[in-house]
């Protein structure tokens, strides 16, 4: 299958969903992803990106908090800043305020934005508007130990260190389909030894080319796709699982034609590329981000 050329700027499934209704539902029954096992070789979390989340790490069926991140958050090391639990009251106060306060500057009407990031406890939420027109904008997301202004000259200074918890932007095209940001994807009969069970009648397929394995499903209008290196033989069905899995009871935005969540693990699988695009009729909305996969679906989940 072609691969597609994503539009980026910097470095969120199953049973049969309403019909071309997006991704997600409300199915709370658990799957056997819940009892996936680490494969031989399989990565450990680094740092707020991380590899595989199925091996008793982040977002792991065996983390401290005993939980599968069905909140997109990251066990007892953050305390997300999430609406649905109202945990954190104070850090979800101050992020209530960003959000607010960038809806203000932005220059597009009933603009849509993340509401809910998972923050180590004791940091703050802030951003950097880094375009903003009538007709696009881009945004950068900051954890900073204090509270900073969005905009404050400090986040985009020569030497800052406040890490980029993702980006955000929103295009207008004349042709949106002409960004090539979108596979071409036919799953409708996936030849028995490529086909791998995601739970919850999902299906998705295997392939290998140039070195990388590829795992992709698709799920309503959305396509959702692993790749890694082979030789580092991650769990990619693993992986996929709690994808699946958190998407049962999480829905993400409703494409207008077409979305397609990318994950990308480089050599050595300690780290993770997220990119999330969905088409809104001439507008393409991406978020990126090297946050784990579930918490990449969560900063998604919660744009409104």
């Amino acid at each position: 299958m072609n691969k597609p050329k994503l539009w980026m700027t910097i470095p969120v499934t199953t049973a049969v969903l309403l019909a071309l209704a997006g991704c997600g539902g409300q199915d709370t029954k658990p799957s056997s992803a819940d009892n996936t096992s680490p494969a031989v070789g399989e990565q450990t979390q680094s740092g707020s990106g991380g590899a595989d989340f199925s091996g008793g790490t982040k977002d792991s069926g065996t983390d401290s908090t005993g939980t599968t991140g069905t909140e997109g958050s990251a066990g007892s090391e953050t305390s997300a800043s999430n609406p649905e639990t109202g945990s954190n009251g104070q850090a979800q106060q101050s992020s209530n305020d960003v959000i607010q306060d960038i809806r203000s500057q932005l220059k597009m009407k009933n603009a849509s934005l993340p509401t809910s990031f998972s923050l180590e406890k004791g940091k703050h939420l802030t951003a950097s508007i880094t375009s903003n027109t009538s007709d696009a904008f881009h945004i950068n997301f900051y954890s900073t130990d204090q509270p900073v202004a969005v905009n404050d000259a400090s986040l985009t200074a020569s030497g800052s260190k406040a890490p980029v918890l993702a980006s955000y932007e929103v295009k207008t095209y004349k042709d949106p389909n002409s960004t090539d940001i979108f596979p071409e994807t036919d799953l409708k009969d996936i030849p028995k030894d490529m086909t791998v069970d995601l739970g919850h009648g999902v299906k998705g397929m295997t392939e290998g080319a140039a070195g990388s394995q590829y795992l992709t499903w698709t799920e309503g209008r959305w396509t959702l796709q692993i790749r890694s290196v082979s030789e580092d033989k991650m769990n990619n069905p693993g992986i996929a699982k709690r994808m699946v899995e958190y998407l049962e009871s999480h829905t993400l935005p409703v494409p207008k034609d077409k979305g397609f969540v990318n994950v990308e693990y480089p050599s050595g699988g300690k780290s993770v590329n997220v990119t999330i695009s969905w088409q809104d009729g001439k507008q393409i909305h991406q978020l990126q981000t090297d946050q784990v996969p579930l918490e990449a679906l969560g900063i998604v989940v919660s744009i409104k």
